[in-house]
């Protein structure tokens, strides 16, 4: 009796130790499908992070490539300040007309890039166009050039490549562009900033403070150089409105009308300087870069954007000038010149919320 009972309790024994066993085995399941769950949920959450991150460099590439002429327009004016502070600084050793000219001969290099297949379909008055930028702009560079004679750095920037306002208004008679109520509020602190940095001695002259001729002069200058660039803007518009607008076209006609008018003001008045260091060479070269840059990405911008929008990116070269005028000219600002400059960068940058 007592074998048949042993081997049935040493049966019941191996049931319960395989229970048991099977028990544990279930419990280590679930904490290792609790382990896999929590391990899945933290892979989604990075997989989330990573997916929300790329969308949002894709949305950031996506409106820098939908708005990249505004990019082209910044790159214009950092061109221009950049060109400006440079003939600033040789303003005391080189004429600007000789500056002009090496900067004229530079525009022709791109003249192997001419879409001529496209010249077959040019009518008379897109030559107009062409020849009319090509001119007024070489003489609006060259008047700003003239104007840095008399004026400062800052001021003649200010004043020759501040587009906004007349472009703006030449843009609405002339094209037919829209103006709204946030672009005239965009012009209103523009306009005072422009005010503040460049400080026109006849408006902020006292009563019994003697009125700066030279800067006044300088200052007439540089208005006469702004009416001729914002001409050549409104013709680079017609053009891309006409789908006739040609970069390399555009960089050589400006460089043609700048080699015309600078040799034949050299050549009578005997001004040309052969005492040049290779620094000022240098220096000369790197603003005619400046200049070919700035003429490219202006056309560029031009295709993209209407002539407000380009305006005002280009009113970035007055803060770069600005600063660039402290550094290498060592023209110490004030107060009011810091927050003009603060003004035109703000209105700038609003321009990127339009």
């Amino acid at each position: 009796m007592d074998e048949l009972v042993r081997p049935r309790e040493e049966i019941h024994s191996k049931d319960r130790h395989s229970d048991e066993e099977i028990h544990e085995r279930l419990l280590q399941q679930g904490g290792n499908n609790v382990d896999n769950v929590s391990d899945d949920g933290a892979s989604h959450d990075d997989s989330m992070q990573r997916n929300d991150t790329s969308n949002a460099v894709s949305a950031v590439c996506s409106t820098v490539y939908r708005r990249r002429g505004i990019m082209y327009g910044l790159a214009t004016g950092v061109s221009g300040g950049l060109q400006m502070a440079i003939v600033g600084w040789l303003r005391s050793s080189i004429s600007p007309y000789q500056i002009m000219l090496w900067r004229g001969i530079m525009f022709l290099l791109p003249v192997g890039f001419i879409s001529w297949e496209a010249g077959n379909d040019y009518t008379i008055a897109d030559m107009i166009y062409y020849i009319g930028f090509g001119f007024l702009n070489a003489l609006g560079v060259l008047l700003g050039f003239v104007s840095l004679q008399l004026a400062q750095v800052g001021n003649a920037t200010a004043i020759a490549f501040n587009l906004p306002i007349p472009a703006t208004i030449a843009g609405f008679f002339v094209l037919g562009e829209r103006i709204t109520a946030y672009d005239i509020l965009l012009f209103a602190i523009n306009l005072i900033g422009v005010v503040l940095v460049s400080k026109p001695p006849f408006i902020f002259s006292g009563a019994g403070d003697s009125l700066d001729v030279d800067e006044f002069f300088g200052a007439m200058i540089a208005v006469a150089g702004l009416l001729c660039i914002v001409t050549s803007v409104i013709f680079s518009r017609k053009l891309a409105y006409r789908e006739r607008s040609d970069p390399a076209l555009t960089t050589v006609t400006p460089g043609m009308a700048s080699v015309f008018l600078c040799a034949g003001v050299i050549l009578y008045t005997q001004s040309w300087d052969k005492s040049s260091t290779l620094l000022e060479m240098l220096a000369i070269l790197s603003a005619g870069i400046c200049g070919l840059l700035g003429n490219v990405f202006l056309i560029s911008a031009l295709k993209l954007e209407s002539v407000l929008v380009v305006s005002v990116m280009f009113t970035s070269c007055v803060p770069v000038s600005f600063l660039l005028g402290v550094w290498i000219v060592q023209e110490i600002p004030d107060l009011v010149s810091i927050v003009g400059a603060f003004l035109v960068l703000a209105s700038t940058c609003a321009c990127l919320f339009k």
